[in-house]
Order: C-alpha cells, then sequence, then structure tokens
C-alpha cells in the first residue's frame, strides 16, 4: 500500500513537471520562431539596398563599410519607399500611411555618432510632422511629398552628404 502511494506520489510528481515543462517549452520554441522571423527581416532588409547607395559616403570616411549601421540601413529603406512614392504619385494614386508607416530612423545607431547632436533630433522631428501631414492631405500630397524630400536634403546637407545626389533625384517636377 504505501509502495502504491509512493508511486501515485511519484507519478503526479512526474506529471505536474511535464505540464511544467510543456508552457515553457512551447514559450521558448515561440520566442525562437520570433528571433528566426526577425533575422530574416533584417537580411532581408540587408538585400534590399540599392545598389547606387552601397557607394554612397558620408562626410566622414565610414569605419566599415561592409558592415552598415542600422541608421543607414533604414534610411536606405525610407529612400526604397520614398521612390515608390514618387511612382505612385506619378500615377495619380494617392498615399496611404498604412502602406508607408513612419520608420523611428532617428532612434537607431547612425554610422557617425557624432551626429547625434540637438539639431539632429529636431530635423528629425519636423521631418516626421511633415511626413504624417502627408498622409492627412490628399489633394496636396504631391506638394507636401517635396517638402518630405527637402526635409532629407537639409539634413543630409549638415550631417552626410553622400546620398544627396539620390535624394535630390526623388522631387518630383510640378
Amino acid at each position: 500500500m504505501i509502495d502504491n502511494l509512493m508511486g501515485v506520489n511519484f507519478f503526479n510528481l512526474k506529471m505536474k513537471t511535464y505540464l511544467l515543462l510543456i508552457p515553457i517549452t512551447f514559450i521558448f520554441a515561440c520566442s525562437n520562431i520570433s528571433k528566426n522571423d526577425k533575422q530574416k527581416v533584417d537580411a532581408d532588409s540587408i538585400k534590399k539596398v540599392d545598389s547606387s547607395t552601397k557607394n554612397a559616403s558620408c562626410a566622414k570616411p565610414i569605419k566599415d563599410p561592409n558592415n552598415p549601421k542600422p541608421m543607414a540601413l533604414m534610411m536606405r529603406l525610407m529612400a526604397d519607399n520614398a521612390d515608390s512614392m514618387k511612382a505612385q504619385l506619378l500615377r495619380g494614386e494617392k498615399l496611404e500611411s498604412s502602406q508607408y508607416p513612419f520608420l523611428r530612423f532617428y532612434l537607431l545607431e547612425p554610422t557617425d555618432t557624432s551626429v547625434l547632436k540637438m539639431q539632429f533630433f529636431e530635423n528629425a522631428r519636423f521631418f516626421q510632422q511633415v511626413y504624417t501631414d502627408m498622409f492627412k492631405k490628399g489633394a496636396e500630397q504631391t506638394q507636401i511629398y517635396n517638402v518630405v524630400i527637402g526635409k532629407c536634403v537639409n539634413c543630409h546637407e549638415m550631417y552626410c552628404n553622400g546620398p544627396l545626389k539620390r535624394i535630390r533625384k526623388m522631387f518630383i517636377d510640378m
């Protein structure tokens, strides 16, 4: 009888252990899946980099051109988005904020950390304000798009002039 009770207790303990391990295993598996998905997105964003910006140089030499910093990668995605926006506006289509969400580039590590001064963040704030306004005013989107590109030019003239040639091509002639 005692052996039976010990067996039952051992069985209950074993079951409790298994029941505890199941959710832990599930959580671990989910976190690994999401981590792998994030790595795939990062790899995809690197592949999306336009070849014309690979040779762009900032005012100061880039320390590691084969390993671009997160801010540079996000800026390249923003440039790709601007190219898509331009094409869409030239076709007479309306831009939707859900298709082009604002990317908080200013929160990421830049190639040159000396740019992280109050004026840089002020420029980013003005850029974000104009960018969000662009989606609110359907009839004026082309004009506001040009203002957005102008904000890019203004900031890049101060901090990183390498991609200016590409950015200036993004304007829409009116």
